[in-house]
C-alpha cells in the first residue's frame, strides 16, 4: 500500500513474472510474454465524452495525472468525436497520461443496457475480433506496443454459470490477442462480478495483466486496501474509487469518475 500524493514514474519498465512467485493463471496471463511498458502511480480521472484540448491544460491545476480515454468499442456511451491523433499529442505535451479504455460487447447477462452482448458459443473467436478492434484504434491515435489497452466489461450476473463462462472464454482470447500484437492487457469491471471471477480463474486461464477494478469506497490513497488477494497484479492496478461526481478546475467543470493509478498506461 502506497500513498499517491506524489507522482511516481518508470518509463520503459520491462514487465516481467517470477515464475512459482505468482499464482499459475496470473503467471502465464501476466507475464509468459515480457513487454516493454510504462507505469504510472498518480491519480487518475475518466469521463464519457473526450474533453477539449483547452480544457484538459486548464485541469493540469487538478489532483489528476492520467485521464481515461474512449478510444474503441460500439458500446461506448459517447463516441469521442475529439479524440484524433492531434489531441492526444497536445494533451501528452501537456503532461497527461492515458489510459486508453475499449468498451466492445458485454456478457449476455450484463447488468448495463449496452446493446452488444458476447455470444457464448463464440466468445473467444469475438474476443480476438475485439483486441484487434483495439489495437488498430489505438495505434492510429498514436499508442505504440507496450501501452496497456483496457476492456471495460459492465457489472453482469456472475451468478449465471454460462454467462461467467463466457465471459471468462472472451476476456482470455482478448487479453492472449492483445498480447501477442505487442500491447499489455488491461481489464476494468465491479470487484464484485468481473473481477472477482477473474480472481477465481487465475489457477486455470490466461488472465488480464493488470485490472482496473470499480469500488466507490471514496479511499482515494491505494490500490492496496485488501480489495485483491495480495500477490495479485501488485503494481498493475487502478482503482475506480469514486463514480459520477462533478468537478470543477480552471473554470471547466467536468463529470468524471476517479481513480488510483498504479499501473501500466500508454506509451506515444
Amino acid at each position: 500500500m502506497r500513498p499517491l500524493t506524489t507522482r511516481r514514474i518508470t518509463s520503459t519498465v520491462l514487465l516481467t513474472v517470477v515464475l512459482g512467485l505468482l499464482p499459475a493463471g496470473l503467471a502465464e496471463g501476466a507475464g509468459a510474454r515480457s513487454q516493454r511498458s510504462r507505469t504510472v502511480n498518480a491519480l487518475g480521472f475518466d469521463t464519457c465524452e473526450t474533453p477539449t484540448v483547452e480544457t484538459m491544460q486548464v485541469w493540469r491545476t487538478s489532483p489528476y495525472q492520467v485521464v481515461g480515454i474512449y478510444v474503441a468499442g460500439d458500446n461506448r456511451a459517447c463516441k469521442s468525436t475529439r479524440l484524433t491523433r492531434d489531441w492526444v499529442k497536445a494533451v501528452h505535451r501537456q503532461g497527461w497520461d492515458f489510459l486508453p479504455i475499449q468498451v466492445g460487447l458485454q456478457a449476455p447477462c450484463s447488468q448495463s443496457g449496452k446493446p452488444g452482448r458476447i455470444d457464448p458459443a463464440h466468445a473467444a473467436q469475438q474476443g480476438i475480433a475485439e483486441a484487434n478492434d483495439a489495437v488498430a484504434r489505438g495505434a492510429a491515435l498514436g499508442f505504440k506496443p507496450g501501452s496497456a489497452l483496457w476492456y471495460d466489461m459492465e457489472a453482469y450476473d456472475n451468478t449465471d454459470a454460462g454467462c461467467r463462462t463466457a465471459v471468462l472464454d472472451f476476456v482470455s482470447a482478448w487479453s492472449d490477442r492483445i498480447r501477442e500484437r505487442g500491447y499489455v492487457a488491461g481489464y476494468y469491471s465491479s470487484l464484485s462480478s468481473g473481477i472477482a471471477d477473474l480472481i477465481d480463474a487465475v489457477d486455470r486461464r490466461s488472465v488480464p495483466d493488470a485490472v482496473w477494478y470499480a469500488r466507490w469506497d471514496d479511499r482515494a490513497a491505494t490500490t492496496g486496501d485488501g480489495a485483491l488477494p495480495d500477490g495479485y497484479w501488485r503494481g498493475r492496478r487502478v482503482h475506480q474509487y469514486t463514480g459520477n461526481v462533478s468537478e470543477t478546475h480552471g473554470g471547466k467543470r467536468i463529470d468524471i469518475d476517479r481513480n488510483a493509478v498504479d499501473g501500466p498506461v500508454g506509451v506515444l
